[in-house]
């Protein structure tokens, strides 16, 4: 006899996690929130997670689904996901973090969620197995609350739930997801999930907040998405699609507060053009110098000053950002500092 569908699918990616995929599971098997579906997507592992995920299949079965995909990318295995959930609604969660057991329930508290609404909660970051451990903290929080089109933007402003592109502890809506054909964007290596989400945000009808602060996102060690490598001109492509976003989102939700969208824009799209510089090479240079060049707003001389040399002052800075044959230059600038920061260790690449 076949199973019902669930309300819910829960989606994991699933790459070389095996030390942590046991917590992340057993967490969810211990929900109040029972009505969900949970698909492993195992993409790619050298360990032995393809075989975690087929026992935790095998012992649970009408509960976890197991999916197997050969390319190791998070983006692909999410969408795989999407393709194969059988919940009315569907969410998604990292294997090497934990929720407690209120987490899902959280999601479907009044108001219900619909077909064209957001469900948002808090994400807290876990310190305890850090280098050094610290206590933890709140990476998003939010009041219960929530906005429609056409409503009061100021919810929008005090919520800043524009930052917020992590693709965990968000509520969606599965066949609309389908239908509108949103996806994952799979060849980007970040900030494919705050693209994805301003894609949702931008097609749907309304957000719902929630208070639960349930999500234990796991920090671990040193290798973080600011050191690891990553190709400069993804990280512009990026930059750049999430820069045509933001005015796109301030007119669907009214929000007219200058100061905010430009500290929108500096968090995602300045941060994101600035890791495109640390990990520049020439063939790279006239695409994220010119990305950078074209956005001279988003760099004050405090970008620069001490962080590359005390002597280039802003004037100088103008000045090679405007010339395209200065490019050159520039990046020998940029390549000397990554050279030297990686002799002292304090730059993975």
């Amino acid at each position: 006899m076949s199973q019902p569908e669930p309300n819910l699918t829960v989606v994991i990616p699933v790459h070389n996690a095996a030390p942590h995929l046991g917590a992340c599971v057993e967490s969810l098997l211990a929900q109040s929130y029972t009505d969900f579906e949970l698909i492993l997507v195992e993409n790619g592992s050298s360990d032995d997670s393809r075989e975690r995920c087929a026992r935790y299949a095998a012992e649970h079965p009408g509960r976890i689904r197991t999916l197997t995909l050969d390319e190791a990318s998070v983006s692909a295995a999410r969408n795989a996901g999407i393709d194969n959930a059988r919940g009315r609604f569907i969410t998604f969660m990292d294997a090497d973090d934990w929720a407690e057991k209120e987490f899902l329930a959280e999601f479907f508290r009044d108001p219900a969620p619909g077909p064209g609404t957001i469900v948002m909660q808090g994400i807290l970051l876990d310190f305890s197995e850090a280098e050094p451990p610290g206590p933890n903290e709140a990476f998003f929080s939010y009041d219960d609350g929530a906005l429609a089109i056409g409503d009061d933007p100021s919810a929008a402003v005090g919520q800043r739930f524009l930052q917020d592109g992590c693709s965990v502890c968000k509520l969606y809506h599965t066949e609309t997801l389908r239908r509108l054909g949103i996806r994952f964007i799979e060849h980007l290596c970040s900030r494919e999930d705050h693209l994805f989400f301003f894609t949702c945000i931008s097609r749907m009808q309304s957000v719902v907040w929630r208070s639960g602060l349930y999500m234990h996102y796991m920090r671990r060690g040193r290798n973080t998405l600011s050191t690891r490598p990553m190709p400069a001109c993804e990280l512009v492509e990026a930059a750049e699609r999430l820069d045509r976003f933001i005015p796109q989102l301030a007119e669907r939700f009214g929000i007219t507060d200058k100061a905010y969208l430009f500290a929108l824009r500096q968090n995602l799209v300045r941060d994101t053009l600035l890791r495109a510089a640390n990990n520049i090479r020439f063939g790279d240079r006239r695409s994220v110098l010119g990305a950078i060049a074209a956005r001279p707003e988003l760099f004050g001389a405090e970008t620069y000053t001490p962080r590359w040399h005390p002597l280039l002052k802003r004037p100088l800075l103008d000045r090679i950002l405007k010339g395209r044959e200065c490019h050159t230059l520039l990046y020998l600038r940029i390549a000397l500092r990554r050279s030297s920061l990686r002799l002292r260790g304090r730059f993975n690449a």
